[in-house]
C-alpha cells in the first residue's frame, strides 16, 4: 500500500485554507488543516473534511459525459467527441441567429477553478456575447446595485484586525465562512477574528431575526421582524445625522448628497423603525451612538438583506451607514494585504457612481443593464422566451445548478426546456442536467493545477499556495478550463488568457497570455502567467507546497491622485424614492415570515449528501419558535404545509429557541426540483417553489424574495 501526506489547500470558499490530504494507492484518504504557513493557523471547517467525500463520489460522481437520447435519457459518450459536437452546436447557433443567442451561467462550483473561470470569461469576450450569468446576481446582487449607484470607496473597508467596532446584518460567518469584502469577518476561523476584535475591546453588533451561532459574539443582537433592514438603517441614519455623530471630515470629503439623506430619512424615526421591526427604540439609539464613538468601525451584511424585501435599499442604506460613520482606510493606513500573486496600490479615493444598469447592453425582456459585467440571473427564463431575434437558444451552465437556485420552477423549467442547447459542466447531476442535451464530466479540485487565486486579496496577510493535481483523473473526465478552450478551438477563436478581477471588463484588460487554436495550452504555464506580476515566483510557490508568505516592507494607503475629484452619493434618487414607498408601506398581515438560513456541512447545493451533512440534516426542517409551534399544536417532526402566494410545499417542523416569534427558518437548495410532497423521500424540500419570478421582485437587478417571505403553516 503507497501512503503519502500533500500539503494543498480547500476550494470550496474563498478562505483557501490550508489542508494536508492523506493519499493512499492513488485515493483520497483524509484531510486535516495545515497551519505552518496559513494566516488563519489551523484552522478546516466541515466543509473542507467533506470535499474528500465530495472527491470520492459521495454525490454520485459521473466519470464519463452524456449525451440525451431520443428516448429522453442519457447515453455515455467521449469527452472530446461531446465538447467537438456542443462546439459545431454552438457554432450553427452563432453562424444563425448571432453570438448574443450565446449565454453562460456561473454557479458556484466555478468560482474557486481558476484556471477555469478565467478560461471561460475569455470565451464568453472572444464570442462576444453579452449574456454571463453568476450566482451572484440570484444571491447578491443588492450589494453591487449599492457600489453602482453609491460608487465604491477605494481604500476599502477596515480589515476586522483594526477595527474597533462590527456591524453585521443578516449574516452568519461562523457557519457561511464567508467574509470581506462583504461580510464582516474573516472567511477562515471567522469566529478568532470576532474573539481577538472583542479582546482588543471592540464590540459586534448582529442584526437577525436568529440568535445564529455568530451572535455568541455580539455585545449587542437586534432581533427584528424579517425584512425590515431597510427601515433600521434608515433610523440609523437618522439618529447620527440628528445627533451630528457622523464622521463629517470623511463625508466632506469624499461624499455628495447629505442634505438629500436627512431628508430622506427623516420619516425613519428610531421609534418608527423599533414599531416597524419589533425591537427596543434603545437597541437602535445604542447602534447609532456605538457607529459614531468607532474610531475604526466596519458594517457589512450577508445573504439575509440580499434576499429579502427592499434588498437593494437594505444594501444600499447599509453601506451608507458605513460611509456616515467613516468605515473606510485613510491615507496612512496600514494594508495588511496588498495582494501576493497580484499586488495592488491602495489610494483613499472615491468611485464615482457608475450606474451601469443603466448603460447598454441591455437585457432584452427589460430595459436593465449589467451590474459588474453581469446581467441579472433571475432573468435568465425571460431572456430565453423573449419575442426577440436575439434570444438566448444555446445556454451553458458551469459548475452550477440554477434551475434550483432561480427558484419558481414552473416559470424557470418550461423556460429551459425552450432551448435549442443546454449544456451542463460538472462533476454530477443536477437538477438542470437532467434538463440538458449535454453533460459534461468535470474534473475534480484535487486533480488538477490551482492557484489561491480568488482569495489573494481576501486573506488577511500576504500569503500565495500553488497545488498541483495530488491524483490523477479518472474515467473520461476533463478540465473545466480544457472545456472552454477546446469548444473554443473548435469554433475558431484564439483565446487571450488574462489576469482578471471582479469590477474589471475582460476585453479590456491590456496584454495577456495569446493561446493557440491548435497547441493545447499546459496548466502550469496558466498558472505561472498567474503569478507573473507576483511579490512571489511561481517556481517559488512549486517549491514550497505548503504556501509562501512574501516578506515585504509595510504598505500603507496612499493620498488620492492631485486633482482627483469623484464623489460617493449618500442620496441617489432611486434610492430616496425606494425610502419613500417603504415609509407609507402597511404592516404585512401575514402570520409568518419565512427566511433563509445556513447549514455548516454544506455549500449552498454542494456537500448536501455528504456524511456529516446527511446524519445532522436528513431534510431542511422548517425550524420554528416553540411557543410559535405550540399555538398551532404541533410537536418537533410534525409534517407542514408551508403556502406563499405563490406556491406550497411540505416540510417537518422542528423547535429552535433561537428564533424570534413568527418565523419560520430553511435552509435552500434541498429536494427536488419540481417536488412529490414526500420531502423524506426526496431528500428535503424546494423553497424556491415558494418564490416568484416575475412578482415581488426588486427594481435594477430583479431579485427574487427568497427570504422575508409571508407565509402560512398549516398541520398536514
Amino acid at each position: 500500500m503507497e501512503r503519502h501526506t500533500a500539503k494543498t489547500f480547500c476550494r470550496n470558499c474563498s478562505a483557501h485554507c490550508a489542508m494536508e490530504v492523506d493519499v493512499v494507492d492513488g485515493r483520497l484518504a483524509g484531510a486535516r488543516p495545515d497551519g505552518t504557513l496559513s494566516p488563519y493557523g489551523a484552522y478546516l471547517c466541515p466543509k473542507g473534511r467533506a470535499s474528500v467525500d465530495f472527491h470520492n463520489g459521495a454525490e454520485g460522481r459521473l466519470l464519463a459525459s452524456l449525451k440525451r437520447t431520443g428516448e429522453g435519457g442519457y447515453a455515455p459518450i467521449d469527452s472530446h467527441t461531446a465538447m467537438a459536437e456542443i462546439a459545431d452546436r454552438l457554432a450553427a447557433i452563432v453562424a444563425a441567429h448571432g453570438p448574443r443567442a450565446v449565454a453562460v451561467y456561473h454557479g458556484t462550483g466555478a468560482y474557486r477553478s481558476v484556471l477555469g473561470n478565467i478560461m471561460e470569461r475569455a470565451w464568453v469576450a472572444q464570442l462576444g456575447t453579452p449574456n454571463f450569468f453568476s450566482t451572484m446576481t440570484i444571491d447578491q446582487s443588492g450589494k453591487w446595485v449599492s457600489a453602482a449607484r453609491v460608487g465604491i470607496m477605494a481604500s476599502g473597508k477596515h480589515a476586522i484586525r483594526d477595527a474597533d467596532l462590527a456591524v453585521l446584518s443578516g449574516g452568519n460567518p461562523v457557519v457561511t465562512h464567508q467574509g470581506a469584502p462583504y461580510a464582516v469577518a474573516e472567511s477562515g476561523a471567522p469566529g478568532r477574528s470576532f474573539e481577538r476584535l472583542k479582546e482588543r475591546g471592540g464590540k459586534v453588533v448582529l442584526i437577525d431575526p436568529r440568535r445564529t451561532e455568530t451572535a455568541r459574539y455580539a455585545d449587542l443582537h437586534i432581533q427584528p421582524r424579517p425584512g425590515q433592514d431597510a427601515a433600521i438603517f434608515a433610523a440609523v441614519a437618522h439618529v447620527m445625522l440628528r445627533d451630528g455623530t457622523w464622521d463629517s471630515g470623511f463625508v466632506s470629503r469624499h461624499c455628495n448628497g447629505l442634505e438629500d439623506l436627512r431628508a430622506a430619512v427623516a420619516p425613519f424615526t428610531p421609534e418608527v423603525a423599533a414599531a416597524r421591526a419589533d425591537v427596543p427604540v434603545e437597541q437602535i439609539e445604542t447602534l447609532a451612538r456605538w457607529l459614531g464613538e468607532a474610531k475604526r468601525p466596519v458594517v457589512g451584511s450577508g445573504t439575509g438583506p440580499s434576499m429579502a424585501d427592499h434588498s437593494n435599499l437594505a444594501e444600499t442604506m447599509i453601506d451608507v451607514v458605513g460611509l456616515l460613520a467613516g468605515g473606510y482606510r485613510r491615507a496612512g493606513d496600514l494594508v495588511r494585504n496588498p495582494g501576493t500573486l497580484k499586488p495592488k496600490v491602495v489610494r483613499e479615493m472615491a468611485l464615482a457612481p457608475s450606474r451601469s444598469f443603466e448603460k447598454a447592453p441591455f437585457c432584452l425582456s427589460e430595459p436593465v443593464g449589467p451590474l459588474m459585467h453581469e446581467l441579472p440571473t433571475a432573468l435568465i427564463p425571460r431572456e430565453i422566451i423573449a419575442d426577440h431575434p436575439d434570444h438566448i437558444r444555446a445556454l451553458v451552465v458551469f459548475g452550477g445548478d440554477p434551475l434550483m437556485a432561480l427558484g419558481d420552477p414552473g416559470v424557470a423549467k418550461p423556460a429551459f426546456e425552450a432551448l435549442d442547447l443546454l449544456v451542463s459542466l460538472d462533476c454530477r447531476m443536477t437538477e438542470t442536467g437532467k434538463l440538458a442535451d449535454y453533460v459534461v464530466a468535470a474534473s475534480q479540485p484535487f486533480e488538477r493545477h490551482e492557484l489561491t487565486f480568488a482569495a489573494d486579496a481576501l486573506y488577511p496577510e500576504p500569503f500565495a499556495q500553488y497545488s498541483p493535481p495530488l491524483v490523477a483523473k479518472p474515467g473520461d473526465v476533463v478540465d473545466d478550463w480544457e472545456f472552454f478552450w477546446s469548444v473554443a478551438a473548435r469554433m475558431g477563436l484564439d483565446l487571450t488568457f488574462k489576469y482578471w478581477g471582479y469590477g474589471l471588463d475582460y476585453g479590456s484588460i491590456p496584454g495577456g497570455l495569446p493561446l493557440s487554436c491548435e497547441e493545447r495550452p499546459e496548466p502550469e504555464a496558466l498558472c505561472r502567467f498567474l503569478c507573473s506580476d507576483g511579490a512571489v515566483t511561481f517556481d517559488e510557490l512549486a517549491a514550497n507546497p505548503g504556501g509562501v508568505r512574501p516578506q515585504r516592507d509595510p504598505v500603507h494607503v496612499l493620498s488620492a491622485p492631485e486633482g482627483w475629484d469623484q464623489r460617493l452619493d449618500l442620496c441617489p434618487s432611486d434610492m430616496a424614492a425606494e425610502l419613500a414607498v417603504v415609509a407609507k408601506e402597511a404592516p404585512d398581515p401575514a402570520p409568518f415570515r419565512l427566511t433563509c438560513r445556513r447549514v455548516l456541512h454544506a455549500l449552498n447545493g454542494a456537500f448536501r449528501e455528504s456524511r456529516g451533512n446527511r446524519k445532522r440534516h436528513p431534510v431542511n426542517h422548517a425550524y420554528m419558535a416553540p411557543a410559535d409551534m405550540a399555538d398551532l399544536g404541533l410537536e418537533d417532526g410534525c409534517e407542514v404545509a408551508i403556502v406563499s402566494t405563490h406556491g406550497a410545499i411540505r416540510a417537518f417542523v422542528k423547535g429552535e429557541d433561537r428564533l424570534r416569534r413568527g418565523v419560520v427558518s430553511m435552509t435552500h437548495m434541498f429536494g427536488t426540483l419540481d417536488g412529490t410532497g414526500d420531502p423524506r423521500g426526496e431528500g428535503g424540500s424546494n423553497v424556491g417553489r415558494l418564490t416568484s419570478l416575475s412578482e415581488h421582485v426588486q427594481p435594477i437587478n430583479f431579485m427574487p424574495r427568497f427570504s422575508a417571505v409571508p407565509v402560512e403553516i398549516r398541520k398536514v
